[in-house]
C-alpha cells in the first residue's frame, strides 16, 4: 500500500547529522503532538550529513481534530519502520512545462514493511545546514541499495497479500479453484503496484534496471546484463509500457499466452472491449454499481483464462473443470443482470455478446467431457 501523505504535512525537519541515524519530525494538519521518527541509516548523498527545516507549500486546510491517517502514523511511528529513499533533489519534470525538471523533497519510509509512505513536493521551503559528516561513494551505494531493497521487500510482502478480483470471488464465494488462479492473482499483483515503482524510476539513471529489480524480473535483467557484455545497448526510446504478461513468471508465461489466443478467451476478449467502451468511461468513475460490475467482470475473465491453463494440463482433472465452466455460465448470466442496473441502454448488447460466450463455453466444456 502506498500512502501520499504530502497534503498532511506543514512542515518538518529531517536530520542526519549523525551518521547512520536518520530523525524525522513532522507537524501534521491537525495541530497534533508531532510524529517522531527515527530511522537506521541515512538519508542520500545531496543531505547527507545534513539538518534539513522544511515547509510545505502544498497542505490542505488545517483541522481541528485528529487526522486518523496521521493518528495512525503516530502510533505506529515507534515500530517497525525502514528507510527508503530521503533528498531534496528528486528529479521530475514541472507539470507545466515537461522539458524542465524540478527538485523534489522527497521522503520514503516503510511502516510495517507493507506500507510505503511518501511525502513528495516541489512547493517547498527549505534550510540547510552544513553537513556535520562526509558520506563515501561506498556508504552511497550501500545506502542505496538497501533502500531499495527495503522496497523490494515491501513489494514482494504486498504481492503475497493480494487478492484480485478473481481471488476475492473464489473466497467469497468458495468457488473451486486450482494453481492457475494464484498464478494469474500473483501477475496482476504485479501489474497493480507497477505503476507506482514505474513513476519512482522513471527519469533516473538506470532507472528500468532499479524497476526490474525492484519488480522481481530477473529475467529482464539477464536480458540487460546479456546486451551490456555484447556492447549492444538498446535503442534509445524503445523502452515499452509493461503489461501484465510481464510479470506472469517466465516458465509459465508461453502457456498463458498460448491460452489467451484460445477462441473462448478471443471471444471474452470481444465482451472486454465493449466493457471498456460503454462501462469503463468517465461518466461511471466512483459510479458503486459500475465498479461492483467491472470488478465482477475481471474476476470472471481471470477466472476464465484460468480455466482454459487448467484444461491444457496433462491429464488435468475433468470433473474440477466441468464444475468451473458450469459456474462460468452462472456467473455470465449474473453479469447480464447486472449490467442492466449499471446501464439499460447497453444491457442488450451486452447480453448478446455475452450469448455468444455462452455459446463458446458450451462447446469447450464438449471437448473435455469423458
Amino acid at each position: 500500500m502506498l500512502a501520499l501523505i504530502t497534503p498532511l504535512i506543514e512542515r518538518g525537519v529531517i536530520d542526519n547529522t549523525s551518521r547512520g541515524v536518520t530523525h524525522l519530525t513532522f507537524w501534521g494538519i491537525d495541530g497534533g503532538e508531532p510524529i517522531d521518527i527515527i530511522l537506521e541509516g541515512n538519508c542520500l548523498p545531496d543531505i547527507a550529513g545534513c539538518r534539513v527545516t522544511f515547509t510545505n507549500l502544498q497542505t490542505t486546510h488545517k483541522q481541528t481534530t485528529d487526522h486518523p491517517v496521521l493518528s495512525q502514523l503516530r502510533n505506529h511511528a515507534k515500530g517497525l519502520v525502514q528507510a527508503g529513499d530521503i533528498t531534496l533533489s528528486r528529479r521530475m519534470p514541472e507539470p507545466d512545462n515537461r522539458r524542465a525538471l524540478a527538485n523534489l523533497l522527497s521522503i520514503e519510509f516503510f511502516v510495517q514493511r507493507d506500507t510505503r509512505i511518501l511525502i513528495e513536493t516541489a512547493d517547498f521551503n527549505y534550510e540547510l545546514s552544513l553537513p556535520q559528516w562526509n558520506m563515501s561513494w561506498e556508504e552511497a551505494n550501500t545506502q542505496a541499495f538497501l533502500n531499495m531493497e527495503a522496497l523490494r521487500d515491501h513489494v514482494s510482502l504486498n504481492v503475497r497479500k493480494f487478492l484480485g478480483p478473481s481471488m476475492l470471488m473464489i473466497q467469497e464465494e468458495k468457488l473451486p479453484s486450482c494453481s492457475w488462479d494464484m498464478r494469474l492473482n500473483r501477475a496482476e499483483a504485479y501489474m497493480a503496484i507497477h505503476p507506482t515503482i514505474a513513476a519512482k524510476y522513471r527519469y533516473e539513471t538506470g532507472g528500468q534496471m532499479s524497476e526490474a529489480y525492484v519488480m522481481d524480473r530477473n529475467d529482464l535483467l539477464n536480458q540487460m546484463a546479456a546486451e551490456d557484455e555484447a556492447h549492444m545497448p538498446p535503442e534509445p526510446g524503445t523502452q515499452r509500457e509493461w503489461d501484465v504478461l510481464d510479470f506472469v513468471q517466465p516458465e509459465h508465461a508461453k502457456a498463458v499466452k498460448s491460452a489467451m489466443r484460445h477462441q473462448l478467451f478471443m471471444e471474452t476478449s470481444r465482451l472486454t472491449a465493449l466493457v471498456q467502451k460503454h462501462v469503463m468511461v468517465q461518466e461511471n468513475a466512483g459510479k458503486a454499481e459500475a465498479e461492483a460490475f467491472v470488478k465482477r467482470y475481471a474476476g470472471v475473465v481471470s477466472y476464465i483464462l484460468a480455466t482454459i491453463l487448467l484444461t491444457r494440463q496433462p491429464s488435468f482433472p475433468v470433473d474440477l473443470a466441468s464444475r468451473r465452466v458450469q459456474i462460468i455460465h452462472r456467473l455470465i448470466l449474473e453479469l447480464c443482470a447486472q449490467c442492466r442496473k449499471v446501464n439499460e441502454d447497453i444491457a442488450a448488447v451486452f447480453s448478446e455478446a455475452a450469448g455468444v460466450l455462452i455459446t463458446r463455453l458450451d462447446e469447450f466444456a464438449a471437448t473435455f467431457q469423458p
